[in-house]
């Protein structure tokens, strides 16, 4: 089930909603919420796939790189960057709610969502709420950073990336120091963003469940409108190819 959840418990019982068949149906998704039957989908396939992947290839990139398996490291570079490329179009041509239109907010709605969570009473969202997406924009901004000064990057042994040939060796060291620093602050967003999502899970929100399941079970007394979702296979069809370009231009 899925769809929009409205009902005020306090004011109404079954007996009152008999005469109504809105009423009703909308008494009758409230008690199926209650017993964890009603739930809203609000992730579609790619984004689910593309959050736990972009972790498992974060971490891939760090320990090949701790261990110098530099042609691993590039290969797993190639997935990453090939994701982060995909999440970028997705963002403009993808389900409602991963749309960046859909949830970058200006100071005002981020200064109303801070007060309403200091209230006790946080609006919901079906989506990222405007706290939310300033991880998500600085995550993929430190990502793609992180990226692009890789492909810039040289060990100067044995390693290079493909535009380190267009660039002075000086502009190569740069690019090579910003690529390490730039992975500190990876890290860092990394245990912010995992921090909140142990806060919202204390307060009830139950967000990693939903990043697997892509469904919302815990929207109790919300106004909630289920987001327009696009078939993932869309996004991992448009990644394929751009995995297969990235990895024959930076591995070869």
């Amino acid at each position: 089930m899925s769809g929009k959840i409205h009902y005020n418990k306090a004011n109404e019982t079954l007996p009152d909603v008999m005469g109504n068949a809105d009423s009703l149906i909308t008494f009758l998704q409230y008690n199926a919420l209650n017993r964890g039957e009603w739930t809203v989908k609000i992730w579609d396939g790619f984004i689910r796939g593309y959050h736990w992947l972009q972790l498992v290839l974060i971490g891939g990139c760090w320990w090949t790189a701790e261990e110098a398996e530099m042609g691993w490291h590039m290969t797993l570079a190639a997935c990453l960057g090939a994701l982060w490329i995909t999440r970028i179009l997705w963002g403009f041509i993808g389900s409602e709610n991963a749309r960046f239109t859909s949830f970058i907010k200006g100071p005002g709605a981020i200064r109303q969502y801070a007060a309403s969570i200091l209230s006790g009473k946080p609006t919901n969202h079906t989506g990222h709420n405007p706290m939310g997406a300033l991880m998500v924009v600085a995550l993929l901004l430190v990502i793609g950073m992180q990226w692009v000064s890789g492909l810039f990057a040289t060990d100067e042994i044995f390693t290079e990336g493909p535009l380190v040939q267009y660039v002075s060796a000086e502009t190569a060291t740069t690019f090579s120091q910003l690529h390490h620093l730039i992975f500190n602050f990876i890290i860092g967003f990394v245990v912010i963003h995992v921090l909140a999502v142990i806060v919202y899970r204390i307060k009830g929100e139950r967000l990693a469940e939903a990043m697997v399941s892509g469904k919302r079970k815990d929207m109790v007394d919300a106004d909630v409108t289920a987001p327009k979702l696009k078939n993932g296979l869309i996004a991992w069809a448009m990644f394929l190819p751009i995995w297969g370009g990235c990895y024959y231009w930076i591995v070869g």
